[in-house]
């Protein structure tokens, strides 16, 4: 080897110079130790991030309060000054992974479907190693403007919102940068309705259950899930209502009358009260209602063209009838009856129904049951 001063030969593995006596290795430079107090950065290479911020211990005899891991020693300096200058909490360097789990623990306990938001969080994969602190708006945005529907979008948004919401309320960021994250446009697709040549097929096969609950959906303005959920105790026959509901407060719990001048829709429930034990009178979840009910007797009756493959139900048209078609097709054949729209509305049980409709007109029961006598097969 060649003295890195003089130039001259020297043995290989040198410490010195035999000629001019310069050291040959260069010893890496330490980094001073961090003054008592101040808190630790080691060096953990196992990691994708070795340097690792650790807080000094509290004056109230907690532990040590891990910050975070970071790509070099500048980065992992810089967090722990700012923890020190601005006492960031323990989960200041938590992953939105981190945070959702957390934001769940407690959010899921308060409402009745979190299944909903299980599905929408799967679409965040790309972002769940990613700090918290270090998402902005585009992250978000990114995953967001990937949604089908507006439906969707608004759902990917409000998950977000929430969980930086929860990031916020636990000083992990300053700013709810998923408020500001815009929903793409979509297209508004043509709400398919029932046709009267369409009811009345279904009214020709009344002897199967499929149909029957297809029509009382039908007459009634229910949600898929709202119905599949009725039980013994939701039925009120004598008295001529159902009460019942899902969703949204103007929803739940709602006083849903059965039309008068039917009377087959009630003896449809009577019977099946006389079949249900203490569960479901339907005795069918969503899921199977439309893939072994809906759709089949549609296919059956030549009502809907459709084909079953590879456990999913395809259409040869994007806009076809669904389940929810025959809410679309209540509001349509009591509008058209003549039924007024704030009775309509508290029977179906929207909540865009004007504020004195909403506070100042009361209706009762009897009232909503001539409402839907102007329902008529």
């Amino acid at each position: 080897m060649l003295c890195k001063k003089c130039k001259k030969e020297i043995p290989d593995g040198s410490v010195f110079c035999n000629f001019c006596g310069k050291k040959q290795t260069v010893t890496a430079a330490k980094h001073r130790k961090r003054a008592h107090g101040t808190g630790t950065i080691r060096k953990d290479t196992r990691y994708k991030n070795p340097y690792i911020a650790i807080a000094p211990a509290s004056n109230h005899g907690a532990g040590r309060i891990y910050i975070g891991s970071y790509p070099d020693m500048k980065s992992a300096q810089a967090a722990l000054d700012d923890f020190i200058k601005n006492g960031r909490p323990q989960l200041y360097g938590s992953t939105l992974a981190e945070v959702y789990k957390l934001w769940s623990e407690i959010h899921y306990r308060e409402i009745k479907k979190p299944g909903i938001w299980r599905s929408m969080w799967k679409w965040y994969a790309p972002l769940y190693d990613v700090k918290m602190s270090e998402l902005r708006t585009a992250h978000f945005q990114s995953i967001v403007s990937k949604a089908k529907t507006e439906s969707t979008a608004d759902k990917l948004k409000s998950l977000a919102v929430m969980l930086c919401r929860y990031a916020i309320e636990n000083d992990i960021i300053n700013k709810n940068y998923a408020e500001f994250v815009r929903i793409p446009k979509f297209e508004k697709s043509e709400k398919v309705i029932f046709t009267p040549e369409q009811i009345n097929t279904l009214w020709q096969h009344t002897d199967d259950k499929r149909v029957q609950v297809i029509l009382a959906m039908i007459y009634m303005g229910f949600r898929l899930g709202e119905i599949v959920s009725l039980t013994a105790d939701n039925i009120h026959l004598e008295e001529g209502y159902i009460i019942g509901g899902i969703k949204t407060e103007a929803g739940i719990n709602r006083i849903i009358p059965f039309p008068p001048n039917i009377p087959d829709i009630k003896e449809f429930f009577r019977s099946w009260l006389s079949e249900c034990g203490t569960g479901s009178i339907i005795s069918v979840n969503e899921k199977n209602f439309r893939d072994k009910w809906f759709y089949p007797v549609l296919q059956e009756l030549k009502i809907l063209e459709c084909e079953y493959v590879n456990k999913y139900w395809k259409f040869p048209e994007k806009n076809h009838l669904t389940p929810h078609s025959t809410r679309h097709t209540f509001a349509s054949l009591s509008s058209s009856a003549g039924m007024r729209p704030e009775n309509l509305q508290k029977i179906i049980g929207h909540a865009d129904y004007s504020t004195t409709a909403d506070i100042y007109i009361h209706k009762d029961i009897s009232e909503l049951i001539d409402e839907m006598s102007k329902l008529k097969r």
